[in-house]
Parts: C-alpha cells; sequence; structure tokens
C-alpha cells in the first residue's frame, strides 16, 4: 500500500473511532413503561447508560427519538453489544490509524512529480 492510501485508511478509521465513541455517549435505548415499545433515542447530553426503562424523574421526551419499534429494535442486540464494546473498540481504532499515519510516513507516496 502507498503512503497515500494508508493515509486514507487512517482517517476512515479515525472518523469510525469518533462515531463509534459518539454514539456511545449520545445515544441510548428506552423502553417505554406504558406500552412494549423501544426507542433510539439521542441524549441532550453525554451520558454513560446504554439502555434503560422510561422512569418518571427522566422521562423520554427530553429526548430526541430516532428510531421507535414495537415491541423491540430489530438491530437492539447489535446496537447494545456494540455500545458495550465501545470504550474499548474506539481507542483501538484511534490506536491503529495513529500507526497506519506514522507507517504512511515511512512510505513514499503514490504520486510521481
Amino acid at each position: 500500500m502507498s503512503g497515500d492510501s494508508l493515509r486514507r485508511l487512517a482517517a476512515g478509521l479515525l472518523v469510525l473511532s469518533v462515531l463509534v465513541g459518539g454514539s456511545r455517549l449520545f445515544t441510548g435505548v428506552i423502553y417505554l413503561a406504558d406500552e412494549p415499545t423501544a426507542l433510539l433515542v439521542l441524549k441532550r447530553g453525554p451520558a454513560l447508560w446504554i439502555e434503560r426503562p422510561e422512569s418518571q424523574d427522566r422521562p423520554f421526551a427530553e429526548q430526541i427519538v430516532l428510531d421507535r419499534e414495537e415491541p423491540d429494535l430489530v438491530y437492539g442486540g447489535l446496537y447494545v453489544a456494540l455500545m458495550r464494546m465501545a470504550p474499548i473498540l474506539a481507542p483501538a481504532l484511534a490506536g491503529v490509524a495513529l500507526l497506519l499515519t506514522a507507517m504512511a510516513r515511512r512510505r513514499p507516496s503514490g504520486k510521481r512529480g
């Protein structure tokens, strides 16, 4: 691989790292108390919870609903597993991106001048 392609791959991995980490902090699943419905929500601020039942002190109305399905989200299991791995996955992706960037500096670019 040339240095340019390594840099592009590193940039892609870095973006993916930010997306995974941001998703962990700013999205979550809320289960409604009065009906069998799951909501994928955008949190108003960073929070560590991944999924929770609707509570009286923090109703889901303060969240922005991204998806709503009954009785559960089709991708709910995959979402929860990915969000549980996010604290390890996001830094690992960023670390690989840094290694690829270092490797790209040692290789010549694919351009000819």
